[in-house]
């Protein structure tokens, strides 16, 4: 879901150059995104989002979880397959050299061997091969056949994830408006905290690289004002039908 707090963008409306200051005036600092986002009614919306999306996570919950259960099949599958392909290359090298072995001393043997002799040991040389062609031929289809599982998957969470962002997307919750009226608060907050402590002109705290006296920081001073002065409209339950 696209972030609903622009907050970058609004400090811009507090943000006053350092060099407007002169040498009369008394400085205060105060942090507007900080303010922004701790303004009562901000915070309720915030809360109102979060508890949107967690109930749209909830609803997908059963979803996801045996989604993380299918992958850890899959992963515990592709392990087992990799062990085992490992194995195979082992006894391949066992086999091969086996192979090799019969065949020279078939070759040695075959001119003082019977004709029914050389094919006995050449049948017993095929069988050999053959046998463990069938268990590169099984692994090989078990490969083919993860590849489609996981295909499969993949095509599962891709879809999943489609249903999940659709349907947060669709919560389209506006904080446009309650955004402006934080941004005035806070301006109204602190021009009045700083005319009441005697401070003529107001800035960001990261335009300041020193600062001698700690309570030239008046944000927590405004977010105490807001808090005191800013009235939260609570949404009415919905009446039950008589």
């Amino acid at each position: 879901m696209k972030k609903v707090f622009k907050l970058a963008a609004i400090a811009a409306a507090f943000t006053l150059p350092a060099t407007f200051a002169n040498a009369n005036d008394k400085i205060a600092f105060a942090d507007p995104n900080f303010l922004i986002q701790n303004h009562p009614e901000m915070v309720i919306a915030t809360q109102k989002i979060e508890k949107a999306v967690q109930e749209v996570k909830n609803k997908f919950a059963d979803e996801e979880k045996k989604l993380t259960e299918e992958d850890k099949a899959l992963s515990d599958e592709f392990q087992k397959i990799e062990d085992d392909a490992k194995k195979l290359q082992t006894e391949k090298e066992a086999v091969e050299a086996s192979l090799k072995k019969k065949v020279a001393a078939l070759e040695k043997d075959a001119p003082r061997l019977r004709s029914k002799e050389i094919q006995a040991r050449q049948k017993a040389i095929e069988t050999e091969s053959n046998a463990f062609q069938k268990k590169v031929d099984a692994i090989q289809k078990r490969e083919a056949d993860f590849r489609k599982k996981a295909d499969a998957f993949q095509n599962k969470v891709a879809q999943f994830q489609q249903k999940l962002d659709q349907e947060q997307n669709a919560l389209n919750i506006d904080t446009n408006e309650i955004q402006k009226k934080a941004v005035e608060d806070v301006n109204v907050a602190i021009k009045a905290v700083a005319e009441s402590k005697g401070y003529t002109l107001v800035l960001i705290p990261s335009v300041a690289l020193y600062a001698k006296d700690e309570t030239a920081n008046i944000t927590e001073a405004v977010l105490s004002s807001l808090k005191a002065n800013v009235k939260v409209t609570e949404e009415k339950p919905a009446e039950q039908a008589k």
